[in-house]
C-alpha cells in the first residue's frame, strides 16, 4: 500500500501545482511572443513551438444569465466559447469533453452536473454552445453560485463562471388569485353567431364564463384558467376555439 499512498500525495500536489502553472502559461502567451519565449527557456528556435502548445491547452470562457421560474426553481442561460487553437494530433478529431457543474461555496453542494463536448468544428469556428437547465434556489439567498466547467482530459484545464444573487428578484410568494368580479350575466348571443348560439341549451353564461368571455372571444391571449369542477371550463375553451374559427378559418385547433 506504501507505493499507492506515495502516488497519491504526489497527485494531490500535481493537481495543486498544475491549475496555476496553466493560468500562468495561457496569461503569458497572451503578451508574450514566440522570441521572448525563446529567450525565456534559453532556446531561441523553439518560442515558437512553445507559443502554439499553449495554445492548444483546451480553455473555455463562460457566460451566465438567470432567471427565476418560482421562488425555488431558477433557469440558468449558459453560453460557453471555446478559446483554444485545434490540434488533430493532440486533441483528436471529435471533439473535447467537459464537465460543467453548478456549485455552492458556502456548503459545497452541488445542485446540477452534465457532461459537455466541445466539437472540433465549433473549436475552430469559435462558436459559442448554448446550454440551459434548472438548479433549486433557497432562502434567504447565497450570495453567489459557481459553474466550474473542468476537462475530462486536461489536467488543470478548468474555468469558473460566478453567479450572482445580489440583484435576484424572485416571484411572488403566493401570487393573488384573480377576483371574481360581480358581473351581469352575459347572453349567448354575445356570440354573434347563430350556428355557435344553437350548440346551448342555456341562455346566458356564467360567472367565470362572463369574466372571461371577451379575452377568450375577441383577442389572441394566452389565458391560464384554473376553476373549481362544474364551473364551465369546457365552454371556455370552445369560446377560445369560436376565436379561431372566426379570425383564422384555415387552421386546426389540437389539444
Amino acid at each position: 500500500n506504501a507505493a499507492r499512498i506515495v502516488r497519491a500525495l504526489f497527485e494531490i500536489a500535481l493537481r495543486k501545482r498544475w491549475p496555476t502553472m496553466t493560468y500562468r502559461l495561457l496569461n503569458l502567451s497572451k503578451v508574450i511572443d514566440k522570441r521572448l519565449w525563446g529567450h525565456i527557456l534559453h532556446h531561441v528556435n523553439i518560442g515558437l513551438k512553445v507559443k502554439q502548445c499553449v495554445h492548444q491547452i483546451p480553455s473555455v470562457t463562460m457566460e451566465a444569465s438567470i432567471q427565476p421560474i418560482t421562488r425555488t426553481v431558477l433557469r440558468v442561460s449558459l453560453s460557453i466559447h471555446p478559446d483554444f487553437s485545434w490540434n488533430d494530433q493532440v486533441h483528436g478529431t471529435v471533439g473535447e469533453p467537459w464537465w460543467i457543474w453548478v456549485e455552492d461555496p458556502t456548503n459545497d453542494h452541488i445542485y446540477h452536473s452534465e457532461y459537455f463536448l466541445a466539437l472540433k468544428k465549433q473549436v475552430i469556428s469559435k462558436e459559442a454552445q448554448l446550454l440551459v437547465f434548472t438548479i433549486p434556489i433557497f432562502e434567504p439567498l447565497p450570495s453567489q453560485y459557481y459553474i466550474r466547467a473542468v476537462s475530462d482530459r486536461w489536467l488543470g484545464a478548468e474555468a469558473v463562471c460566478i453567479i450572482n444573487f445580489q440583484h435576484l428578484i424572485l416571484p411572488e410568494r403566493h401570487p393573488p388569485h384573480t377576483e371574481l368580479l360581480d358581473l351581469q350575466p352575459l347572453p349567448v348571443t354575445a356570440l354573434g353567431c347563430k350556428a355557435y348560439e344553437a350548440l346551448y341549451n342555456f341562455s346566458h353564461f356564467n360567472p367565470v364564463q362572463t369574466q372571461i368571455f371577451h379575452t377568450l372571444y375577441h383577442t389572441d391571449c394566452n389565458v391560464l384558467l384554473g376553476a373549481p369542477t362544474g364551473s364551465g371550463k369546457t365552454v371556455a375553451a370552445e369560446l377560445a376555439i369560436f376565436r379561431v374559427f372566426n379570425k383564422y378559418p384555415t387552421s386546426k385547433v389540437s389539444s
